[in-house]
Parts: C-alpha cells; sequence; structure tokens
C-alpha cells in the first residue's frame, strides 16, 4: 500500500530505514507509534500492510494525521497513558512499539507552541495546551534563582547554569519574560555567541524548560515500563532519542528488563549521508529490544 499522504513536505522521518528493518511491519502485523508527530515513520509502517495506533499528546498532530489509511488510528493522548490508550482502541497485544522522542518539524516551526527560538512566540512549551496548564513563561515567573540553577543543571546538563539563572532573575525584575526571542536574548547577553559554537547558547536553556514542562523524563520511564506489558513474544522496540538523559534512561531499562532482549548493544546512530539530508538526525541515537 502506498500513501498519498504528504503531512508536511518538508518532513524527514529519522532514522527511517534502521526504524523498518528492526520492526519488520508487514501485513496484518500491528504497531503502536507511541509519539506519532508529522507521522513519518507511520507512513513507513503502513506502506508495508501493518495496522497502527498512532499515538501523540499534539491534538494539531492528530488531527493531521487522521485520515492518511483506514489502517491507522489516531489518539490524542500522552504516551504516560500507553497501556490504556491501547487497550481502549484494541491494541493491548502489538508487534511492535516506536517511540521518537523528538520534537515534530511542525511543533519546531510553529510560533504558537514557544518551542523554538528560531521564531518569536510566546514562551508557552506544552505539547498539550488542552490538558496542561503551566507555561515556560510560568515557571520562569515563579522559580528561584537556586530553582533554575538546579533546573538547567539537571535537565540540560548546562555548565554555565547559575550564570543564566542570575540574568534571568534580574531580567524579570525589568520585564516579564514572555516571548521565545526575549528568553534567548537574555542568555546571549550573558553567553555571547562564538563562531566556533555549535549550537546557540539558549540551546540547553530550552531543553530543560520542554523537559520540565512536560514531565518528559517521568513520562518516558513510565511508558516503556508499560510497553513491555504491550508486545507480544518476539515483539519489537524501538526508542530513538535526541540528547543523552533521555538516551540514558532507555539504556538502562532494556538492560535491566529480564523480559527483553538488547538488539543494540551499542545505539545506532545515522550516518554522514542522512545527517547532511537532514540536520534533526545529528543528535539521534536509536536503541531496540526484543521482548522474549
Amino acid at each position: 500500500m502506498k500513501s498519498t499522504l504528504t503531512i508536511v513536505d518538508k518532513h524527514i522521518p529519522v532514522l527511517p530505514k534502521e526504524t523498518i528493518e528492526l520492526l519488520r511491519p508487514s501485513t496484518d502485523k500491528k504497531f503502536i507509534d507511541a509519539t506519532l508527530g508529522d507521522a513519518g515513520h507511520t507512513v513507513l509502517i503502513l506502506e508495508k500492510g501493518a495496522i497502527v495506533l498512532g499515538i501523540d499528546a499534539d491534538l494539531k498532530n492528530v488531527d493531521r494525521a487522521k485520515n492518511i489509511s483506514p489502517n491507522l488510528t489516531t489518539v490524542h493522548g500522552n504516551f504516560c497513558n500507553l497501556a490504556n490508550l491501547a487497550k481502549a482502541n484494541n491494541f493491548a497485544q502489538v508487534d511492535g512499539i516506536l517511540f521518537d522522542l523528538g520534537y515534530s518539524s511542525t511543533q519546531l516551526q510553529d510560533p504558537e507552541k514557544g518551542i523554538s527560538f528560531l521564531n518569536e512566540g510566546p514562551l508557552d512549551m506544552r505539547l498539550d495546551p488542552v490538558n496542561q496548564g503551566v507555561t515556560a513563561a510560568d515557571l520562569l515567573k515563579v522559580l528561584t534563582e537556586k530553582q533554575l540553577y538546579e533546573l538547567f543543571i539537571e535537565y540540560g546538563q548546562e555548565k554555565r547554569a547559575r550564570v543564566i539563572a542570575d540574568a534571568i532573575v534580574r531580567a524579570r525584575l525589568v520585564r516579564p519574560i514572555e516571548t521565545t526571542t526575549q528568553l534567548a536574548q537574555i542568555v546571549e547577553n550573558v553567553i555571547p555567541r562564538r563562531n566556533s559554537d555549535k549550537i546557540h547558547p539558549a540551546t540547553k536553556v530550552f531543553q530543560s524548560l520542554r523537559i520540565a514542562i512536560n514531565s518528559e523524563l517521568d513520562n518516558l520511564e513510565s511508558a516503556l515500563l508499560q510497553s513491555v506489558e504491550l508486545l507480544k513474544p518476539r515483539g519489537v522496540l524501538v526508542v530513538i532519542s535526541f540528547h543523552s538523559l533521555e538516551d540514558k534512561i532507555v539504556k538502562n531499562f532494556i538492560r535491566n528488563n529480564f523480559l527483553l532482549e538488547n538488539l543494540t548493544t551499542k545505539p545506532i546512530i545515522p550516518d554522514s549521508l542522512e545527517v547532511h539530508q537532514n540536520r534533526r538526525a545529528r543528535s539521534a541515537k536509536l536503541r531496540a529490544a526484543r521482548k522474549i
């Protein structure tokens, strides 16, 4: 079955060949894409004739994908509720589960999401504004300098966390920090960008706030546990992560779960050609396991 859908014209799924080789989708097999996003991986699975449950916390992603194929069921929800969502949609036992923990292209390009500092927008960062209340701007209003420092250290591994936390506290005394570019400029003012820098000085600050707002690490740990319950014997779990905190959780989970056979002793990373064609892929690491 060839899909005619184009959700995001320029969207390219990360590590597509490796993902499909590990999941091995075929006619009538059932899969869960726990992070539907722009549906790049889901379309590849559907093209093999498989049946897919696509879950996403972002209602916009779900709405865009719902008419792709009669073999796709889309659900709005967080993967921390993976087991309940799967069972409610007749996916209690599946042949494979995929997590792509990166943000979708449309989310990064949507200024209203406030996820990226590349576009001016409200400092929101909630994946699911329908069910989440606190925004990144809210956090920056109430966290103490010490709490900001600890946040940037724990979730961003930001070596310059103390200087950045101090700058944020001083800046909010003048006016509330409410936009993405405003926060990025505050960070850049105290950590000037050098020509040799590979990433923007505010990258890890934004990462820290996104993780905190969306409870990303806690939700990942919960979802991984639930995924083992949902997999059939010989079913495959594939997780693509984009920073070391996520990768560490996935690595330890696979190593320590006696029901899983580790399929990737070392993480699979994109080759130079893929990175050249898709800059989003440059920090991706794929780990996989098979249920015994």
